[in-house]
């Protein structure tokens, strides 16, 4: 029996194996194609429509603002992907033309129990044996509703994904934006703070003595929507002073086509509380800035996917409304590296905007020639992190890299807010990303005539080298937002 089970449990391994490295690469929205338009391109409508039928182009969207000269295109079924985008490389008119790759909430881990000093270390599988494995380590279920490895806990997709509804309209259970609390003063301690160990990791106590952040400095946090009620939120989250007419008062669902970025996952909200959960008002924790504006855009399903036009369209948004962090905790393969997504992050680079990505949770190098995007562009203004533990290990799930990989932030049993006033502890390089989100707008708050160069340059020279992240990061250390303030001064 033994034999047979370790027979079964090996063909699951290689099968798992085989999924995942069949993820590895570049998946497509279904027909549908990024194309963007040379400057000053004579585009008449006689061409267009030339090019769109040789193309086989049966519904145009045209992207609005920062963005003019892009087009998501959407393909009929009798033409095939190459077909269509040979046809379009081929007129003189376009500069590229790329599929619409699918970008995901980057996987997490759900932990139920503290996992002490062996956090970063490869959980033990039961019948298998891994050297200097962690057998108190909590491991996730690898295929939702199966039950492997044995004892794995198998909490499912994150979250509740909820029925999403047709674009542009309403999606059920999102509740309406309500006003926010009035602010706490005095202030009141966060009853539930020593659990949000990186807070204090990364050194935010020792900054909040001198300067909490500021209501004015925006960052927006590009995900899965967030709980803008959440009682530990709802204080920090932005409020447009003018709303469209989708009444985008906290911020955009580019996944329904609305002004209700509600969270129907949990990772965008955890993220947000790292990020700024409100500090002081005597409920919860505290997010690494106790004052912010916090801006909610989703672009990610409730079962963590979205496309890169819907990314860029979000990143778009956020540098119009005048967001100076954009907090990233997803990513996705790109065959030719995503150009579209590329060029989106060096607009926001035009504005003096810090793109902040999380380096991804296959546990493999950035570096190298399959790296998870955006993470590992070479955007001068992006920062990408690496997640440890509490101990300053590498958890054994991140991505890294010596070239592309900036700095690493606690990503391992991070305790934040979720959905419905609720809370949780969960891994990952999504939930180090925030940390540093966090941070840059606590250190730029304070300093509002630095430039996205200065605030890059302090986060990345002020670090804690660790012998973990020795030739794993770009600094070899981990974010110290205390000694990036001081070296400010």
């Amino acid at each position: 029996m033994r034999t047979k089970l370790a027979k079964v449990m090996a063909f699951m391994i290689t099968a798992v194996v085989a999924l995942g490295t069949a993820a590895a690469h570049a998946t497509e929205a279904p027909h549908e194609i990024i194309v963007k338009y040379r400057d000053g391109s004579m585009r008449t409508r006689p061409a267009m429509n030339s090019l769109y039928q040789n193309a086989g182009v049966r519904k145009v969207r045209r992207m609005r603002g920062l963005n003019t000269g892009v087009e998501q295109l959407y393909l009929s079924d009798a033409i095939s992907m190459d077909e269509a985008l040979d046809a379009l490389r081929k007129d003189p008119n376009v500069e590229y033309a790329q599929p619409n790759y699918m970008l995901y909430a980057l996987p997490i881990q759900k932990t139920s129990v503290d996992v002490g000093a062996k956090a970063g270390g490869i959980p033990c599988i039961p019948g298998f044996d891994i050297p200097g494995c962690d057998p108190d380590a909590t491991l996730p279920c690898l295929i939702p509703g199966i039950p492997f490895p044995p004892g794995c806990e198998d909490s499912g997709n994150p979250g509740n994904p909820g029925e999403p509804g047709e674009p542009g309209q309403p999606a059920p259970g999102r509740p309406e934006l309500q006003d926010p609390p009035a602010e706490v003063n005095p202030p009141v301690a966060d009853p539930q703070l020593a659990k949000a160990y990186g807070i204090s990791k990364v050194g935010s106590p020792q900054v909040w003595e001198t300067h909490k952040g500021n209501k004015n400095f925006v960052v927006a946090v590009i995900d899965t929507g967030i709980d803008y009620n959440h009682e530990d939120l709802s204080f920090n989250v932005w409020r447009n002073p003018n709303p469209g007419p989708k009444n985008d008062v906290a911020g955009y669902d580019f996944v329904h086509d609305d002004g209700l970025p509600f969270d129907d996952n949990q990772h965008g909200s955890h993220c947000a509380g790292t990020i700024g959960a409100v500090g002081g008002n005597g409920i919860g924790v505290s997010g690494v800035a106790q004052r912010v504006s916090i801006m909610g855009l989703k672009f990610l399903s409730g079962e963590g996917s979205g496309t890169t036009a819907d990314a860029i369209r979000a990143i778009d948004y956020a540098v119009e409304k005048g967001a100076k962090v954009l907090s990233n905790s997803w990513g996705g393969k790109g065959d030719d590296g995503n150009q579209a997504l590329k060029e989106s992050i060096d607009r926001a680079k035009a504005k003096d905007v810090l793109f902040i990505a999380a380096a991804g949770n296959d546990g493999t190098n950035n570096d190298g020639n399959n790296p998870s995007y955006p993470a590992g562009f070479n955007n001068d203004n992006l920062i990408a992190v690496a997640a440890t533990d509490k101990d300053d290990k590498l958890a054994y799930f991140s991505n890294y890299g010596k070239k592309s990989t900036h700095l690493a932030a606690p990503g391992v049993n991070v305790y934040s807010t979720t959905p419905g006033n609720k809370y949780a502890q969960l891994s990952g390089t999504s939930m180090a990303c925030p940390h540093v989100a966090g941070a840059a707008a606590l250190i730029w708050s304070k300093n509002p005539s630095m430039t996205y160069k200065q605030v890059k340059a302090a986060l990345l020279n002020s670090v804690d080298k660790l012998p973990a992240l020795s030739e794993k990061t770009v600094t070899g250390g981990r974010l110290n937002v205390f000694q990036a303030l001081r070296s400010m001064e």
